[in-house]
């Protein structure tokens, strides 16, 4: 019955919402405005007219929740000074939060992958392995937590925190041995070339190959959807 209901919250038009934000520029001066989400797309009004944008959910290219009050988005538009590439915005809400049930509405609109760093308080999962994800050098330690729908990177490590949705951000799984996981997710990587980025796990407990084996299968299905 709760999914009945949460099916219908999710269905229901997305009311407009406004926000005070700060928009973080590299080597100029931030500038002030307000975000507005709706059902077509996000607007930022700015203090200076010139650096105002509009952009309908088919032109924005992915959507990253660094923190429930800070978030970056990537256009489609070139960036002159770095070479044409895509455009992002970085924005921090002076006033409000985006919150779970917004930014799940705001990703069903954009219908596409994108990037959430924002973990729930409480989690309650199946499985839970406890892990050190291994960076280009050193890494971080913390919990992976599977849920029914869900794979949950739990750290102290705030901005290398995840959840990423099956069905929507995850591209497949994979395991060279009991000891080490790596998911491949859907996510903007200017480092490499290719659709997905592998975040490499090292696990404290060996991988249940039965759990392994029902993300697999779990991931095919959804594809095969």
């Amino acid at each position: 019955m709760r999914y009945l209901f949460l099916w219908l919250f999710l269905a229901q038009p997305l009311a407009a919402q406004t926000f005070s934000v700060t928009h973080e520029k590299r080597f100029r001066g931030d500038g002030r405005g307000t975000i507005e989400v709706t059902d077509e797309g996000i607007r930022y009004s700015s203090e200076r007219p010139e650096d105002s944008r509009n952009w309908p959910y088919r032109d924005i290219q992915h959507l990253d929740r660094i923190s429930p009050r800070e978030f970056v988005l990537l256009s489609y538009e070139d960036e002159t000074r770095y070479l044409g590439r895509d455009r992002s915005y970085r924005f921090v809400l002076t006033e409000g939060e985006l919150t779970d049930a917004i930014f799940e509405k705001i990703s069903r609109r954009l219908g596409r992958p994108v990037t959430d760093r924002v973990v729930p308080d409480k989690v309650a999962p199946e499985h839970a392995v406890p892990v050190k994800h291994n960076h280009t050098f050193g890494g971080c330690e913390g919990v992976l937590r599977f849920t029914g729908d869900a794979i949950v990177y739990d750290t102290e490590n705030r901005r290398d925190a995840r959840v990423w949705k099956l069905g929507r951000d995850i591209g497949s799984v994979w395991s060279r041995d009991r000891y080490h996981l790596e998911i491949h997710v859907y996510e903007n990587n200017r480092r490499k070339f290719g659709r997905t980025r592998a975040y490499d796990f090292s696990l404290k407990a060996p991988l249940d190959p039965a759990l392994y084996k029902e993300l697999r299968l779990r991931l095919y299905d959804l594809e095969a959807e």
